[in-house]
């Protein structure tokens, strides 16, 4: 439903100074500084919302308020639909197609494609990712369950139930109650990573495609359809306990409780960190250094966080902006010890691929991609920075009378033809 500055407009036909479409009003640029904010540039009229909730927005260069909900720890997007984790463990979901994928009831479902707005669909959540036709969750018990069709990742043996599918709603994944994380790539080849146990015997686990080794279990072809203990060779199950873990498009890295940092799968832009473009059968050790904290990867490079505060980089592109002289190794990103965290872009379309936005001290900036109009995220466009540099995201916020505090942030896409990444910030 639209409105002005938090007055109900939706019954409006126009406003002096505002455009209107299909009888609607233009939502004004969002002037808040709490809840779910969204710039979509060049999105459709749905996908992952629904066209209730976007049929109005035709200045595409604004941000606008699409949720007020607050304490959120984590966005996420599914191809279909977009949800958010708060702290108290409740997820909520909505989106606009594939209804009986969505994990809501069947009546939740409906409202959310037709009317829009988020639904509760799961409590007591502790991490959730979405897959290629829905989304997958621990629970704080650590339990798993998943929603939609999951067939690209776990038959029925490996989901412990007679179906890979669960429609209207969640399903558990078998029994246990050890699950501690997971991570999903939701394309070809599709892929999770979890870990599972308990302090000290932390393992590695695999499912989905085996291509280019992403499954670290040494075997480029096929699919592994059950969690699957990853291998550090062709009959060793790897022994290290593991407290990180990050998946691509069959590149992977996992850092363990002690600090070592492991990678495997496709080298092809020399992502793994060993200095080479040759594909890793099964999970080896980066280098020697034990104070590894954080790890993110996708296709164009990866990231690595130390303790003492410092990020690396190992690609064999440029175009990132921020990388350092590189060559295939994980090599630090300027001299700043305040890195907390990063988000990169999701998929790769384009030059948007190399998109990342970086916490630091507390706050996040952005650096834009090798896109001559850089990134777009309010009613200006910024150039693209200078390598090593970063441009704050306060300056985008303000440009939209935004001054809340960031808590997540999202850069997708729902269409890999997308020329721009979509931006998303939960605000408190």
């Amino acid at each position: 439903m639209s409105k002005i500055i938090g007055v109900d407009a939706s019954s409006i036909s126009g406003i002096s100074g505002l455009g209107t479409a299909s009888g609607g009003v233009d939502p004004v640029p969002a002037t808040t500084d709490s809840g779910i904010v969204v710039c979509p540039i060049d999105s459709n009229t749905y996908g992952p919302y629904s066209s209730a909730e976007l049929r109005d927005y035709v200045n595409k260069t604004h941000m606008y308020q699409i949720s007020s909900a607050t304490g959120v720890v984590k966005l996420i997007d599914e191809f279909y639909a977009w949800g958010y984790l708060l702290s108290n463990g409740n997820f909520y979901i909505g989106g606009w197609g594939n209804g009986l994928y969505m994990g809501l009831s069947l009546t939740d479902a409906n409202n959310a494609i037709n009317n829009g707005g988020t639904y509760l669909a799961l409590t007591n959540v502790s991490k959730v990712e979405p897959h290629n036709n829905g989304f997958i969750v621990i629970k704080t018990d650590g339990t798993l369950w998943w929603s939609g069709g999951i067939g690209s990742y776990l038959n029925t043996s490996g989901t412990g139930t007679a179906s890979t599918y669960s429609n209207y709603g969640f399903t558990q994944v078998g029994t246990d109650t050890d699950w501690i994380d997971i991570k999903c790539y939701r394309n070809s080849p599709y892929s999770m990573l979890a870990i599972k146990g308990s302090t000290g015997s932390q393992y590695l686990y695999m499912c989905g495609q085996n291509q280019y080794y992403g499954t670290g279990l040494g075997i480029n072809s096929g699919s592994t359809f059950q969690f699957t203990r990853v291998k550090s060779n062709s009959t060793t199950n790897l022994s290290e306990s593991f407290s990180e873990i990050a998946v691509s498009a069959g590149e992977c890295l996992a850092i363990t409780e002690d600090g070592k940092l492991f990678s495997w799968g496709r080298n092809y832009r020399k992502t793994l960190g060993d200095g080479t473009a040759t594909s890793k059968q099964y999970a080896t050790q980066v280098g020697t250094d034990t104070d590894w904290s954080k790890c993110w990867i996708q296709s164009n490079g990866a990231f690595a966080l130390k303790t003492d505060g410092t990020m690396h980089m190992s690609t064999s592109l440029t175009g990132w902006r921020i990388e350092p002289s590189t060559s295939g190794t994980f090599t630090q990103i300027g001299s700043d010890t305040d890195y907390q965290d990063i988000r990169l872009f999701n998929q790769i379309a384009n030059n948007v691929g190399y998109t990342v936005f970086a916490k630091k001290n507390g706050s996040w900036y952005v650096s834009a991609s090798t896109l001559s109009t850089g990134w777009h995220g309010s009613s200006e466009s910024k150039a693209a920075t200078t390598e090593g540099s970063w441009v704050s995201i306060n300056d985008y916020l303000v440009a939209n009378d935004i001054t809340g505090t960031i808590d997540d942030i999202l850069c997708y896409t729902n269409s890999v033809s997308n020329v721009y990444p979509q931006i998303m910030f939960a605000l408190s």
